[in-house]
C-alpha cells in the first residue's frame, strides 16, 4: 500500500492511498498498470478517487494536486 501526502492550490492537504498489493517485496504498482488512489482532506466530507500511472509516487507534487484538484470539483 502506497501513500502520499499533497497540497492543493486551496491550500487543502490531501492524503492519497492505493490498495496495491506489493510484489517482489516492492510497494509499487505493476509497471504499465495503472493505479487507483483515494484521497481525503478534513474539509471536504466524501473521498477523492483518481486514476493515476503506476509512476503516481514518482508523479510531481503540483500535478498530483491539480488532478486532485480537478476531481474533488467534479
Amino acid at each position: 500500500m502506497g501513500q502520499r501526502t499533497v497540497k492543493d492550490r486551496n491550500g487543502r492537504i490531501w492524503t492519497c492511498t492505493t490498495n496495491t498489493a506489493p510484489q517482489g517485496g516492492s510497494d509499487a504498482a505493476p509497471v504499465g498498470r495503472d493505479v487507483k488512489l483515494v484521497c481525503t482532506t478534513p474539509s471536504v466530507k466524501e473521498p477523492v478517487m483518481v486514476t493515476v500511472s503506476w509512476a503516481w509516487e514518482k508523479m510531481a507534487e503540483n500535478g498530483l494536486a491539480r488532478l486532485i484538484f480537478a476531481a474533488a470539483a467534479a
